[in-house]
């Protein structure tokens, strides 16, 4: 009984995980909160968005504050008007400089 129990409430807590959500948008794109980690995830998570409408993302601008958000459009094609909306790149991973701290 309480094995199966256990198991029931891992399993509906392994799908809530941590992920970052689109904060507002529509089937012509949207923005995502910044974060580093976010940053790094944004390509999946814009791909993900404008695949309930058969499009393709584009990153169009990353403000690395936080605040401030990392702004994505859905395109029909990726080979479409390239110039006009051009593809900003996202760092791949985090980066968190480490500080020492020496008290006298």
């Amino acid at each position: 009984m309480r094995a199966t129990l256990l198991a029931a409430i891992l399993v509906l807590f392994a799908g809530a995980g941590a992920r970052a959500q689109v904060y507002h948008g529509n089937d012509t794109g949207g923005i995502i909160p910044w974060s580093c980690e976010n940053e790094a995830m944004a390509q999946q998570i814009a791909a993900d968005y404008c695949m309930r409408w058969y499009k393709y993302p584009r990153i169009t601008s990353v403000h690395r504050q936080y605040g401030d958000f990392i702004a994505f459009h859905c395109l029909w094609s990726p080979y479409v008007n390239p110039y006009a909306l051009p593809a900003v790149r996202t760092r791949a991973s985090c980066y968190y400089r480490r500080t020492l701290a020496i008290y006298k």
